[in-house]
């Protein structure tokens, strides 16, 4: 996870070298609220405040194929509510998440007539974070996924805009260090991979200025088991564990500024 700022800071380095000259880029500061639960039972849940600074680049042209990048690092403190992994006794706690994401897109924009305001939109994105709940007990994920939409009003200088489709993780990979916990194995859980909804409505004050909210998710379905020896607690002992289903929801509201 130390890596990640670095990360972010290539691809957003390469999309630069794109050319610059017909392009926009804007920065932006976000605040979301946070939602996870995991199907099991007892349930789990996470939910609380997350922040992110982002960054976006996209070319500019009247109509034809554009390519565009947005990218995004994010923190926040949660509240745990679940249970004991091994006595499945009720726990609470805080989590501790750090992450990035960043994401290519390919965007259409029609020759005028009556689609002249909608901008369809393909996109492949890779997100990678880290959630922690005490130093023993801490899980990465490694998620890439693609995007299908439209954007609608989007190159408006002052007004309303927005735009919305389907989700889908493409690859999904959960290292849950279970060796860390007590297990003497740690298999890598490969978590299903479900599609979602996302969407974005803003407005645009002036052509440096915006303000959006919006709506973003995951569904992981549940993982292969997988078996693996305890070392601690029940020395000797067998268990099959998984990654149950899991959904990430969370609204948010980021302040854009363009350039």
């Amino acid at each position: 996870m130390k890596r990640l700022p670095q990360i972010a800071l290539a691809v957003g380095c390469l999309t630069g070298c794109l050319g610059s000259a017909w392009a926009r880029w804007s920065v932006s500061g976000e605040a979301e609220s946070f939602h996870w639960r995991e199907s099991t039972a007892p349930s789990v849940t996470e939910s609380g405040p997350r922040f992110g600074l982002g960054g976006s680049w996209r070319q500019e042209k009247d109509a034809g194929w554009l390519l565009g990048w947005r990218g995004k690092l994010y923190w926040g403190s949660l509240d745990y509510n679940g249970a004991l992994l091994f006595s499945g006794a009720p726990a609470t706690g805080t989590t501790e998440y750090t992450g990035v994401s960043n994401e290519l897109q390919v965007i259409y924009r029609a020759y005028g007539g009556s689609l002249d305001k909608i901008d369809f939109i393909g996109s492949l994105g890779f997100d990678a974070w880290g959630r922690s709940l005490s130093a023993q007990q801490k899980e990465e994920y490694r998620v890439a996924f693609a995007r299908l939409g439209i954007e609608y009003n989007g190159r408006t200088s002052q007004g309303w805009f927005g735009g919305g489709g389907i989700k889908k993780p493409i690859y999904a990979r959960e290292d849950a260090h279970l060796n860390d916990i007590g297990f003497d194995q740690n298999p890598i859980l490969r978590p299903g991979k479900d599609p979602s909804l996302y969407g974005e409505v803003g407005y645009r004050f002036n052509a440096r200025w915006s303000l959006l909210g919006y709506y973003d998710s995951y569904r992981f379905g549940r993982s292969s088991a997988q078996t693996v020896t305890a070392m601690q607690a029940f020395p000797g002992r067998t268990f099959r564990v998984f990654q149950p289903e899991s959904k990430m929801d969370l609204l948010g509201l980021k302040l854009q500024f363009s350039f």
